[in-house]
């Protein structure tokens, strides 16, 4: 894989599953490309746990992408078993980052092509991703590996305002002293 300045030496990359060690870095790699310009709803939702979590119920579904010995991307998925249903467990690709100076690479690829030979060894015969309507790159990057968006699912939030201090203490002592 070349790197991003079109250089002719070869950037080696390893692709591994993620190690206690790798958090951190998974972490602040997410930080620098979530951000709250760009991606507002997304900015919400990453945090430390959201790492740990997938680390820590799912490791062998959390791969990294090391060069030099710096992490420089990542995919996060889980899986989900539903019994009834035509394919009985679900792949699902929470998070994929991949740092600014790898993408358009090939990298990312790389990184869900593996995780796809993963899933596959698990059994999982679908896999599910999202992400917001406007992220153009995103679903084009999900058609490239084969997705489809045959159906339309919205997901909606709700920013509920943070109760004045006074209110609460009052509406509960009227609870307790009617």
């Amino acid at each position: 894989m070349e790197d991003s300045n079109n250089k002719k030496d070869k950037i080696q990359i390893t692709i591994r599953e993620m190690e206690i060690d790798d958090v951190g870095a998974v972490y602040h790699l997410g930080e620098k490309l979530f951000t709250s310009d760009e991606f507002p709803f997304l900015y919400r939702t990453w945090d430390p746990y959201e790492v740990t979590e997938y680390f820590t119920s799912d490791p062998e579904y959390c791969l990294v992408a090391e060069s030099e010995e710096e992490i420089v991307g990542f995919i996060l998925a889980t899986t989900v078993e539903k019994e009834g249903t035509a394919w009985k467990k679900y792949g699902y690709l929470s998070w994929i980052g991949i740092d600014e100076a790898f993408q358009r690479s090939g990298l990312g690829l790389c990184l869900y092509r593996k995780l796809e030979e993963v899933f596959q060894k698990d059994g999982v015969r679908m896999v599910m991703a999202d992400t917001e309507a406007g992220n153009k790159e995103a679903i084009a990057f999900f058609k490239t590996l084969g997705f489809s968006s045959n159906r339309q699912h919205l997901w909606m939030a709700k920013t509920l305002k943070a109760p004045t201090k006074g209110r609460g203490s009052r509406a509960a002592s009227r609870q307790q002293n009617p």
